[in-house]
């Protein structure tokens, strides 16, 4: 994990950095910024279709732990449309 001495080692280094090319500066900036708003973005997301989210990974731990499941799931799934669906002669 990172310490408060390495998170100021970290500091340095970029105020140095950005005091030898202050032409990078912005455009570092900017990207950062995009980046951090991308994964807050997607955070958010996760957030507010906390069920959907939860529901896709209760459903991947099921095919790991489970490896049968995604078949017998088709299966049931065509067994239960073919019960409503109607028959063609």
């Amino acid at each position: 994990m990172l310490s408060v001495a390495k998170l100021k080692l970290l500091a340095y280094a970029f105020a140095l950095l950005a005091l030898a090319y202050p032409a990078m500066v912005r455009p570092v900036l900017g990207t950062l910024g995009v980046v951090i708003a991308a994964v807050l973005t997607a955070v958010g997301w996760v957030l507010a279709n906390l069920s959907l989210t939860l529901t896709i990974a209760a459903g991947l731990l099921l095919v790991r732990v489970f490896p049968g499941v995604p078949r017998w799931l088709g299966r049931a799934l065509v067994a239960s449309v073919a019960a409503v669906a109607p028959q063609k002669a």
